[in-house]
């Protein structure tokens, strides 16, 4: 009887540390796999931006990539200034949001850009400028949330006096909560340096385009000046 008991418990003890290996190489594969994904993800990334750059490496190429975009029209931002307070509807009360929560911030301007090394520059000007202007200019990373981020992201864009959204890249999550501060009736800056390869829904808005750095702050500072 003790030989047999003994001999369940070893089997048993066995089989656990099979599980158990199986399940760690389980797991060893799928971060192995995710892994290799998001360098494929990077590596796409970083050809799609090269390509973009080729595209308008001079003044020529990138007025001829951008003509339909440098007429008055698009230089005209007066609704920046229209400083309407967002309205409590069904969707924003599903994610918690409260009427103290649309309470406007006049100097918050809230900055919808990908995440990645490739826009740090871009973000950086316009914060830079934001702040000579006297405005708190963030974006989501900056934030530290507790809890479940969306509805967070959401009280930050229904208080800011105005969106800036870099569509470069058509990042998805950039281009997910633009759709909800148009929705939301948010005065919307959008900065592009390639407008013409963007969604046809989007085409018809106001851009702010640029094609250097010196352009784009150059170009922010006398489109926030405007703002009273």
């Amino acid at each position: 009887m003790v030989i047999a008991s003994a001999v369940i418990a070893a089997i048993s003890a066995l089989a656990i540390a099979i599980v158990a290996k199986k399940q760690k190489k389980a797991v060893y594969d799928e971060e192995k796999q995710k892994a290799f994904l998001e360098s494929i993800r990077s590596s796409i990334e970083r050809e799609m931006y090269s390509l973009n750059d080729r595209m308008i490496q001079n003044e020529e190429r990138w007025r001829d990539v951008n003509h339909l975009l440098l007429r008055n029209e698009y230089s005209k931002f007066d609704e920046l200034n229209n400083g309407k307070q967002t309205v409590l509807s069904d969707f924003l009360k599903s994610n918690g949001i409260t009427q103290n929560d649309l309470l406007l911030d006049s100097r918050l301007i809230f900055v919808l850009t990908p995440f990645h090394e490739r826009f740090e520059t871009d973000f950086r000007i316009i914060k830079e400028v934001c702040s000579r202007f006297g405005f708190n200019c963030i974006r989501g990373d900056e934030k530290n949330f507790k809890s479940d981020i969306f509805p967070e992201i959401l009280k930050i864009i229904v208080k800011s006096r105005l969106i800036i959204a870099n569509v470069n890249g058509r990042n998805p999550n950039v281009m997910y909560e633009l759709g909800i501060a148009q929705a939301l009736d948010k005065p919307v800056l959008l900065l592009s340096r390639e407008p013409e390869n963007l969604p046809i829904d989007i085409k018809s808005k106001r851009f702010l385009i640029y094609n250097s750095y010196q352009n784009l702050e150059e170009n922010l500072r006398k489109t926030l000046s405007s703002i009273t």
